[in-house]
């Protein structure tokens, strides 16, 4: 390996120990890291700046734009405090069907907008019903957490790795719906059916019923900062709408569903009422910006060859096999996503996972891809952003409810430990039912 390659390793290395350890917030290490990158870069004329910049994918920045600021309007609204009601009252107390309901409602809601913004109303609901019933909320929050990892793989829309990995493969949304949508839905009955296997040991089976009225009254005041506005709704609604539309037929028109996102988001901007002090936030501007420090920081890996090696480790194990190599993408792809996070893992394996494609011509590569994010990210508490929400929505609900852990045996906290018991074997059901279905469709 050439020093090139050791000094961008250590770059990156160092960038995400820093995110790892909790030392430097991820935005802002990333970013740093870019800058550090490309002055490397540009000193050993390896990666100028013409490259950096065509190492970016602006049509995944159009897409979280675009998709950020139809999540902002719709959570802005209130529509998802209601349905997070809903599901609370459907549940009827009993704390198998608030798994259930709950996960169901947070797979729903995470194909078609930004799961964070299905998972930041979802959990409050979640954490005072589980208070009220007296269960022990951390299998259902895990739950939901998987959930919303399938819900976003689900569609092109629902999650990062998959804006990026249409961007890079330029794919369109009935792309996604007709390789992903069946094996997604295949493992969300294979969670359900883990969650039921295990049920004597999650401990949600002995609360109490409180009735319906405190049930409702505690709902209402887990989502009290939320009011209800139509107008808000009804805008939102005909955004998503359009720009679903717009999706579905954007291959048959040649449009580019980036540009579908973008206009759909200045829409949003012009007519969802934005103070200044949200915008920033709405418009996805943290996300905007990691990801773009991101895509800077992996071109540099590519220039100095770095990705080059995971090439040449995925064509030796496989032994020149296709559907091997598929298998030994996606199993990689999930051990990057437990450390790097699932944007980070997929941003870092695309290229990779291009080559492959051009050099075998099967889309299945992509969705292999996918499939090793989606059970790597499923695995640990860092490997999506959703599981982190839910420790820290869990600590302080927590504080603020000291008696609920009578109800959690001891264990009030969610951390990386005692999400990895549930998370790993979650992660290995998915990775050997998504083997069989690359098996399945490789050509």
């Amino acid at each position: 390996m050439s020093a090139n390659a050791l000094i961008a390793i250590a770059i990156f290395g160092s960038v995400f120990a820093l995110i790892f350890r909790g030392i430097v917030e991820r935005k802002t290490a990333v970013v740093a890291g870019a800058g550090v990158m490309l002055l490397f870069g540009l000193v050993s004329g390896i990666y100028p700046l013409a490259q950096a910049i065509d190492a970016i994918y602006f049509e995944t920045l159009a897409l979280i734009f675009g998709m950020s600021l139809v999540s902002a309007l719709l959570a802005k609204s209130g529509v998802f405090g209601l349905v997070a009601k809903r599901m609370a009252v459907h549940s009827m107390g009993n704390g198998w069907w608030v798994l259930v309901v709950f996960s169901l409602g947070t797979y729903g809601l995470s194909m078609l907008v930004n799961n964070l913004s299905a998972m930041v109303v979802i959990l409050p609901v979640t954490l005072a019903i589980c208070h009220q019933i007296e269960i022990n909320p951390i299998p259902i929050l895990i739950a939901e957490v998987v959930a919303s990892n399938l819900g976003g793989a689900s569609t092109m829309i629902g999650d990062f790795p998959n804006m990026i990995i249409a961007s890079a493969a330029h794919l369109h949304f009935i792309d996604f719906i007709s390789g992903m949508m069946v094996p997604c839905l295949i493992l969300l009955a294979a969670m359900f059916a883990y969650f039921q296997w295990r049920r004597d040991d999650i401990d949600i089976d002995g609360g109490r019923s409180p009735g319906n009225g405190k049930l409702v009254a505690a709902m209402r005041d887990a989502v009290r900062e939320q009011p209800y506005e139509p107008y808000l709704l009804k805008v939102g609604l005909v955004l998503l709408a359009a720009a679903l539309i717009g999706f579905l037929v954007a291959e048959r028109f040649g449009l580019s569903p980036a540009w579908i996102a973008l206009w759909t988001g200045f829409l949003a901007l012009s007519l969802g009422r934005f103070d200044r002090d949200s915008l920033f936030s709405a418009c996805g501007g943290g996300d905007i910006l990691f990801f773009t420090g991101l895509f800077v920081m992996v071109g540099g890996l590519a220039a100095a060859g770095v990705l080059r090696g995971f090439e040449w480790f995925i064509y030796g194990v496989s032994g020149g096999y296709e559907v091997l190599q598929l298998i030994v993408l996606m199993w990689l792809a999930a051990v990057a996503a437990i450390f790097l996070n699932a944007g980070a893992a997929t941003a870092f394996l695309v290229p990779v996972a291009g080559d492959m494609y051009l050099s075998a011509g099967d889309p299945v590569v992509w969705w292999a891809l996918s499939l090793g994010i989606l059970a790597g990210s499923s695995a640990s508490l860092t490997g999506a952003t959703a599981g982190s929400v839910a420790a820290s929505h869990l600590e302080r609900f927590v504080a603020a409810h000291p008696e609920m852990r009578d109800a959690m045996s001891g264990n009030a906290t969610l951390d990386f430990r005692s999400y990895l018991r549930w998370g790993l074997p979650i992660m290995f059901l998915f990775l050997v039912l998504s083997t069989i279905y690359v098996m399945i469709t490789v050509r």
